[in-house]
């Protein structure tokens, strides 16, 4: 003891300078409760923010009470963390104050700053890396402890939370912002999908879903060129001749042009007649009616249509009235699902392809009952 006076050092030049039993215990309280309570708050804090609206909706679902108070917490957010923030400054204060005074009274004034840098590592470690770190990564598991303990907390709070709420209402928006956007959606998706929570298949469908509303139907449908039909005064007779074997299972039918559209035909109803040796009979006969949609329309629409009237081929027109196209159940569901659908009876998976090499071969050898197409 004698040694270290006579050396210089000032933390024992006083004979108080090393601190009774109570000071040393007062000082562990204060750090302990800085420590511990900021601690608590920023576990609720990481966990509260970190715990996805999926997640919470799923808890709901199940029937969990404490899926419901985390619900209410997050959609009015400002509420637990007014409480946790006002906690978290009383410990703080507090615990900051009376830690500096007992240390002060035990080591001596000069070794302020050595304790202040000191206290304030402490707190940076234990009170901020460590809990949010803890509270992000294990949400989900802390969901139940996290609801409960913040709605007593909001309750011994109430009255600072309400106070607090006039300051924070200013700065709301008008309108609440949508919680998981479009782009987050498929971010999300594709997340799951590295993780192995879902298939990469079922990622490309939920991002081909997210961008159906974004694609035109002009960019997915079988141009006017490169349609395959049939004059409606023609006969079952005259198809089979021409046409021994047809491609497609639902055909256009046009009266004085490829733009006069009347209608459509089915596949297995001429191969029907022709069977029943009905060759007299007139395309008009077994015509169906051919509903419209604007090429400007989205797949997303046109899907929606194709549900709701419950067809499967639909004329593209143009701005102007004209025949644009055609599109067909088919195709929105392959722009859906991003793969090639074949019919029972296709030989190829990609029909506008298959359409498109006919229109080639009929540039060089016309056919006398229509231009060339797909549906």
């Amino acid at each position: 003891m004698d040694s270290l006076i006579h050396s210089g050092i000032p933390i024992l030049a006083a004979g108080s300078a090393t601190g009774g039993a109570g000071e040393w215990s007062a000082l562990i309280f204060y750090i302990v409760i800085a420590l511990g309570i900021s601690f608590l708050c920023s576990i609720w804090e990481a966990a509260m923010l970190s715990t996805p609206v999926s997640h919470i909706e799923l808890l709901v679902e199940q029937g969990s009470r404490a899926g419901e108070i985390m619900q209410g917490l997050r959609q009015n957010v400002e509420h637990p963390i007014s409480a946790i923030l006002t906690l978290n400054t009383i410990a703080h204060t507090v615990g900051a104050a009376g830690a500096g005074a007992e240390a002060t009274a035990i080591f001596g004034s000069e070794y302020f700053g050595i304790i202040s840098a000191l206290l304030t590592l402490l707190i940076l470690v234990f009170s901020e890396i460590i809990p949010k770190t803890l509270g992000a990564v294990y949400a989900k598991p802390l969901t139940p402890f996290t609801a409960w303990s913040l709605r007593a907390l909001l309750i011994l709070f109430k009255p600072a939370v309400f106070a607090f709420e006039f300051v924070t209402r200013a700065m709301r928006p008008d309108e609440d912002a949508p919680t998981v956007t479009r782009s987050e959606l498929q971010v999300m998706a594709r997340i799951s999908a590295e993780e192995g929570g879902i298939r990469e298949r079922e990622n490309r469908i939920v991002a081909n879903l997210l961008q159906l509303a974004e694609v035109q139907v002009e960019t997915i449908m079988t141009p006017r060129t490169v349609m395959l039909s049939f004059r409606i005064d023609a006969t079952i007779g005259d198809i089979m001749r021409e046409h021994p074997v047809l491609p497609f299972s639902r055909i256009p039918v046009y009266g004085e042009s490829a733009d006069d559209i009347h209608g459509y035909v089915l596949r297995h109803e001429i191969y029907k007649r022709a069977a029943a040796a009905e060759h007299a009979v007139l395309l008009q006969d077994i015509a169906r009616q051919l509903q419209v949609v604007p090429e400007t329309n989205s797949v997303a629409q046109v899907l929606d249509e194709f549900i709701s009237k419950q067809d499967h081929i639909f004329l593209v027109i143009d701005e102007y009235g004209g025949t644009a196209g055609l599109i067909t159940l088919e195709d929105a569901v392959e722009t859906l699902l991003g793969i090639e659908i074949l019919d029972e009876s296709d030989r190829v998976a990609d029909l506008r392809d298959l359409a498109r090499r006919r229109y080639e071969r009929q540039q060089a050898t016309p056919q006398p009952l229509g231009p060339a197409s797909a549906e």
